[in-house]
């Protein structure tokens, strides 16, 4: 099975689109054995595609009280619901994973960034923009240990998305 690596988020709340500017970046050169999806704010037509990878890769813009730009990994862990960041979309991608029958959930491994600027606009700020190489740098070397997380428990950050 390919790894599947998902784009996340807003394109026009700034730093929040930074999973679509990411996977965009990746289409030119998608690492090997991979398949590269822009999802957007639409999460639950990831649903298919989340099915067919025994492994996810999410790119997303992550509020976890970091400094701007700063590039942090996590792996979902659903034995403990309350540690998976919440996001604020009607129906996230914790939920939408969990929603698979346990058998057929995939390993899903979050790299992000944590945003500067979440405000109507559709270019990255120049934090976010500048902390894009290492991100795209984390992603490759990630699908190329073929997506090997670091297990960060105790992760309290949020997914990050403009509120409704």
């Amino acid at each position: 099975m390919p790894i599947v690596i998902l784009g996340l988020g807003n394109l026009l709340m700034t730093d929040d689109g930074v999973g679509v500017h990411a996977v965009r970046a990746l289409n030119a050169d998608p690492p090997p054995d991979t398949v590269v999806r822009e999802v957007g704010t639409r999460v639950f037509d990831a649903l298919a595609v989340l099915q067919a990878g025994a492994r996810v890769i999410a790119i997303d813009a992550i509020d976890a009280g970091q400094p701007p730009g700063s590039v942090l990994q996590f792996e979902l862990d659903y034995s403990d619901a309350p540690e998976a960041p919440p996001s604020l979309h009607d129906f996230d991608l914790p939920a939408l994973v969990r929603s698979l029958p346990p058998s057929r959930r995939p390993r899903v491994v979050v790299v992000g960034v944590q945003p500067a600027t979440v405000a109507p606009g559709l270019e990255l700020s120049g934090t976010v923009a500048g902390s894009l190489p290492t991100l795209l740098r984390t992603v490759r070397e990630l699908a190329a240990q073929r997506a090997a997380p670091q297990h960060s428990r105790g992760f309290r950050g949020r997914m990050s998305r403009h509120p409704r």
